[in-house]
Protein backbone atom coordinates (compact mmCIF):
# COMPACT_ATOMS: atom_id res chain seq x y z
CA UNK A 1 0.00 0.00 0.00
CA UNK A 2 1.78 3.34 -1.06
CA UNK A 3 2.61 6.35 1.66
CA UNK A 4 0.00 8.90 1.52
CA UNK A 5 1.15 12.51 0.89
CA UNK A 6 1.54 13.77 4.44
CA UNK A 7 3.66 10.75 5.51
CA UNK A 8 6.06 11.53 2.49
CA UNK A 9 6.36 14.94 3.51
CA UNK A 10 6.96 14.32 7.12
CA UNK A 11 9.53 11.32 5.53
CA UNK A 12 11.24 14.13 4.05
CA UNK A 13 11.31 16.43 6.83
CA UNK A 14 13.28 13.86 8.41
CA UNK A 15 15.74 13.05 5.68
CA UNK A 16 16.49 16.60 5.30
CA UNK A 17 17.06 17.10 9.17
CA UNK A 18 19.33 14.31 9.87
CA UNK A 19 21.46 15.84 6.37
CA UNK A 20 21.07 19.35 8.40
CA UNK A 21 22.66 18.23 11.69
CA UNK A 22 25.44 15.92 10.19
CA UNK A 23 26.36 18.86 8.17
CA UNK A 24 26.41 21.11 11.44
CA UNK A 25 28.58 18.57 13.10
CA UNK A 26 31.15 18.38 10.34
CA UNK A 27 31.27 22.19 10.48
CA UNK A 28 31.63 22.72 14.28
CA UNK A 29 34.46 19.96 13.97
CA UNK A 30 36.44 22.08 11.61
CA UNK A 31 35.72 24.92 13.40
CA UNK A 32 37.19 23.60 16.60
CA UNK A 33 40.24 22.00 14.46
CA UNK A 34 40.68 25.43 13.28
CA UNK A 35 40.72 26.88 16.94
CA UNK A 36 42.80 24.54 18.61
CA UNK A 37 45.30 24.71 15.87
CA UNK A 38 45.39 28.52 16.78
CA UNK A 39 45.98 28.26 20.25
CA UNK A 40 48.95 25.48 19.73
CA UNK A 41 52.00 26.77 21.68
CA UNK A 42 54.94 27.85 19.67
CA UNK A 43 57.95 26.46 19.54
CA UNK A 44 60.53 27.57 22.62
CA UNK A 45 63.44 29.68 21.30
CA UNK A 46 66.65 28.94 21.47
CA UNK A 47 68.41 29.37 24.69
CA UNK A 48 71.71 29.52 25.91
CA UNK A 49 71.77 28.82 29.99
CA UNK A 50 75.55 30.57 31.62
CA UNK A 51 76.50 30.65 35.71
CA UNK A 52 79.65 32.34 36.24
CA UNK A 53 81.26 34.14 39.50
CA UNK A 54 83.06 37.24 40.03
CA UNK A 55 85.67 37.60 43.40
CA UNK A 56 87.54 40.39 44.59
CA UNK A 57 90.50 40.62 47.62
CA UNK A 58 89.56 43.41 50.27
CA UNK A 59 91.64 44.22 53.35
CA UNK A 60 89.83 43.67 56.84
CA UNK A 61 88.95 46.05 59.00
CA UNK A 62 87.09 44.43 61.77
CA UNK A 63 88.21 42.03 63.97
CA UNK A 64 85.65 39.70 66.44
CA UNK A 65 87.72 37.72 69.07
CA UNK A 66 85.39 35.26 71.18
CA UNK A 67 87.21 34.32 74.21
CA UNK A 68 85.97 32.74 77.63
CA UNK A 69 86.18 30.39 80.46
CA UNK A 70 85.04 26.96 81.70
CA UNK A 71 84.90 26.18 84.98
CA UNK A 72 84.39 22.58 87.22
CA UNK A 73 83.32 21.72 90.56
CA UNK A 74 81.51 19.30 92.83
CA UNK A 75 78.28 22.10 92.75
CA UNK A 76 77.01 24.25 89.98
CA UNK A 77 77.22 26.93 92.89
CA UNK A 78 80.84 26.50 93.06
CA UNK A 79 81.93 25.97 89.47
CA UNK A 80 80.09 29.38 88.48
CA UNK A 81 81.38 31.59 91.45
CA UNK A 82 84.67 30.19 90.14
CA UNK A 83 83.87 31.17 86.92
CA UNK A 84 82.91 34.63 87.86
CA UNK A 85 85.67 35.37 89.41
CA UNK A 86 88.00 34.96 86.62
CA UNK A 87 85.13 36.30 83.84
CA UNK A 88 85.51 39.24 85.31
CA UNK A 89 89.60 39.93 85.91
CA UNK A 90 89.39 38.52 81.89
CA UNK A 91 86.81 41.41 81.24
CA UNK A 92 88.35 44.09 83.28
CA UNK A 93 91.90 43.51 81.43
CA UNK A 94 90.08 43.67 77.99
CA UNK A 95 88.99 46.43 79.01
CA UNK A 96 92.57 48.28 80.08
CA UNK A 97 93.32 48.18 76.59
CA UNK A 98 90.84 50.76 75.82
CA UNK A 99 88.16 48.23 74.50
CA UNK A 100 84.57 49.79 75.84
CA UNK A 101 82.10 47.69 77.05
CA UNK A 102 80.00 48.76 74.61
CA UNK A 103 82.28 46.23 72.24
CA UNK A 104 82.17 43.11 74.28
CA UNK A 105 79.21 41.06 74.03
CA UNK A 106 77.74 37.65 75.92
CA UNK A 107 77.44 34.87 73.35
CA UNK A 108 76.36 32.18 75.84
CA UNK A 109 76.70 31.51 79.31
CA UNK A 110 76.16 27.83 80.16
CA UNK A 111 75.69 25.30 83.52
CA UNK A 112 75.80 21.94 82.87
CA UNK A 113 76.36 18.63 85.03
CA UNK A 114 78.97 16.48 83.93
CA UNK A 115 78.03 12.48 83.97
CA UNK A 116 78.73 9.07 83.83
CA UNK A 117 78.04 5.84 83.99
CA UNK A 118 78.23 4.03 87.15
CA UNK A 119 78.93 0.18 86.21
CA UNK A 120 78.45 -1.12 89.96
CA UNK A 121 75.56 1.22 90.16
CA UNK A 122 74.31 0.44 86.54
CA UNK A 123 73.22 4.06 86.10
CA UNK A 124 73.92 7.64 85.48
CA UNK A 125 75.45 9.60 87.97
CA UNK A 126 76.46 13.24 88.36
CA UNK A 127 80.03 13.79 89.37
CA UNK A 128 80.19 17.62 89.49
CA UNK A 129 79.32 20.66 87.14
CA UNK A 130 80.70 22.80 84.44
CA UNK A 131 79.72 26.63 83.58
CA UNK A 132 81.14 28.25 80.81
CA UNK A 133 80.93 31.84 79.80
CA UNK A 134 81.69 32.99 76.66
CA UNK A 135 82.29 36.74 75.38
CA UNK A 136 82.58 38.57 72.17
CA UNK A 137 84.82 40.97 71.82
CA UNK A 138 84.85 43.54 68.68
CA UNK A 139 87.61 45.94 67.37
CA UNK A 140 88.19 48.25 64.48
CA UNK A 141 92.22 48.24 65.52
CA UNK A 142 92.96 44.84 64.50
CA UNK A 143 96.74 45.51 66.00
CA UNK A 144 94.50 45.05 69.54
CA UNK A 145 93.93 41.28 68.69
CA UNK A 146 96.34 39.80 69.67
CA UNK A 147 96.51 41.75 72.80
CA UNK A 148 92.71 40.76 73.58
CA UNK A 149 93.43 37.33 73.17
CA UNK A 150 96.66 38.02 75.29
CA UNK A 151 95.09 39.58 78.02
CA UNK A 152 92.00 36.86 78.72
CA UNK A 153 94.50 34.11 78.50
CA UNK A 154 96.36 35.78 81.29
CA UNK A 155 93.55 36.39 83.49
CA UNK A 156 92.05 33.01 83.53
CA UNK A 157 90.38 32.01 79.87
CA UNK A 158 91.41 28.89 78.62
CA UNK A 159 89.24 28.91 75.41
CA UNK A 160 89.66 30.97 72.39
CA UNK A 161 86.16 29.58 70.56
CA UNK A 162 86.89 31.67 67.57
CA UNK A 163 88.62 34.46 65.30
CA UNK A 164 86.81 36.64 62.52
CA UNK A 165 88.37 39.52 60.76
CA UNK A 166 85.64 41.74 58.90
CA UNK A 167 85.04 44.04 56.51
CA UNK A 168 82.51 46.75 58.17
CA UNK A 169 81.31 47.97 54.19
CA UNK A 170 81.96 45.97 51.37
CA UNK A 171 79.38 47.21 49.04
CA UNK A 172 82.31 48.75 45.99
CA UNK A 173 83.87 45.03 46.48
CA UNK A 174 80.40 43.37 46.29
CA UNK A 175 79.71 45.64 42.72
CA UNK A 176 82.88 44.91 41.47
CA UNK A 177 82.36 40.94 41.58
CA UNK A 178 79.13 41.86 40.66
CA UNK A 179 80.76 43.17 36.89
CA UNK A 180 83.36 40.48 36.91
CA UNK A 181 80.56 37.67 37.62
CA UNK A 182 78.02 39.96 34.75
CA UNK A 183 80.87 40.09 32.19
CA UNK A 184 82.09 36.58 32.49
CA UNK A 185 78.54 35.22 31.78
CA UNK A 186 78.20 37.25 28.64
CA UNK A 187 81.84 36.60 27.35
CA UNK A 188 81.04 33.09 28.04
CA UNK A 189 77.47 32.95 26.34
CA UNK A 190 79.23 34.98 23.26
CA UNK A 191 81.71 32.42 22.99
CA UNK A 192 79.26 29.42 23.08
CA UNK A 193 76.90 31.53 20.73
CA UNK A 194 79.59 31.57 17.94
CA UNK A 195 80.42 28.11 18.40
CA UNK A 196 76.68 26.70 17.83
CA UNK A 197 77.38 29.16 14.44
CA UNK A 198 74.92 32.24 16.21
CA UNK A 199 74.97 35.41 17.86
CA UNK A 200 73.91 35.91 21.12
CA UNK A 201 70.50 37.38 21.20
CA UNK A 202 69.14 39.94 24.22
CA UNK A 203 69.49 38.77 28.23
CA UNK A 204 66.57 36.69 29.44
CA UNK A 205 67.26 36.01 32.77
CA UNK A 206 69.51 36.87 35.37
CA UNK A 207 69.84 35.74 39.40
CA UNK A 208 72.25 37.41 41.63
CA UNK A 209 74.20 35.05 44.26
CA UNK A 210 76.51 36.58 46.92
CA UNK A 211 78.49 35.36 49.95
CA UNK A 212 81.64 36.66 51.80
CA UNK A 213 83.92 33.55 51.72
CA UNK A 214 85.48 33.25 54.87
CA UNK A 215 90.02 32.38 54.75
CA UNK A 216 90.97 30.22 56.80
CA UNK A 217 91.93 31.32 60.43
CA UNK A 218 93.74 30.08 63.37
CA UNK A 219 91.59 28.81 65.74
CA UNK A 220 92.53 28.39 69.44
CA UNK A 221 89.86 26.42 70.89
CA UNK A 222 91.48 25.43 73.77
CA UNK A 223 94.52 27.10 75.02
CA UNK A 224 96.65 27.04 77.88
CA UNK A 225 96.94 29.69 80.47
CA UNK A 226 100.15 32.16 79.02
CA UNK A 227 102.63 33.64 80.78
CA UNK A 228 102.89 37.08 81.44
CA UNK A 229 106.24 37.23 80.12
CA UNK A 230 105.73 35.55 77.02
CA UNK A 231 105.50 36.85 73.59
CA UNK A 232 102.42 38.56 72.67
CA UNK A 233 100.36 36.30 70.37
CA UNK A 234 100.96 36.90 66.38
CA UNK A 235 98.15 37.33 64.28
CA UNK A 236 97.92 38.46 60.70
CA UNK A 237 94.37 39.42 59.39
CA UNK A 238 95.02 38.57 55.53
CA UNK A 239 92.58 39.42 52.87
CA UNK A 240 88.96 38.59 52.74
CA UNK A 241 87.27 37.24 49.41
CA UNK A 242 84.31 38.93 48.42
CA UNK A 243 82.29 36.79 46.07
CA UNK A 244 79.54 37.39 43.95
CA UNK A 245 77.50 34.47 41.34
CA UNK A 246 75.17 34.65 38.83
CA UNK A 247 72.90 32.85 36.79
CA UNK A 248 72.21 33.81 33.28
CA UNK A 249 69.82 32.94 29.82
CA UNK A 250 70.42 34.80 26.74
CA UNK A 251 68.50 34.28 23.53
CA UNK A 252 70.33 32.53 20.58
CA UNK A 253 69.78 33.92 17.65
CA UNK A 254 70.55 31.58 14.57
CA UNK A 255 72.85 32.43 11.89
CA UNK A 256 75.97 34.49 11.90
CA UNK A 257 75.33 37.77 10.76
Amino acid sequence: MGRSVANEMQYSGRRWFAGASMAAGILMFGAASRAIAQVAPPSPLPQISVSARGEVQVAPDRARVQVGVETQAKTAAVAAAENNKKQAAILAAIRALGVAATQITTLGYNVAPIQRYDQKLERVVIDGYQVSNIVQVTTDKLDQTGLIIDAGLTNGANRVAGLDFLVKDNSKARDAALTQAVESARRQAEIAARGAGGTLGELIELNINEFERPDPRPMLAMSKMADASSAPTPISEGMNTVSVSVSTRWRFEKGIK
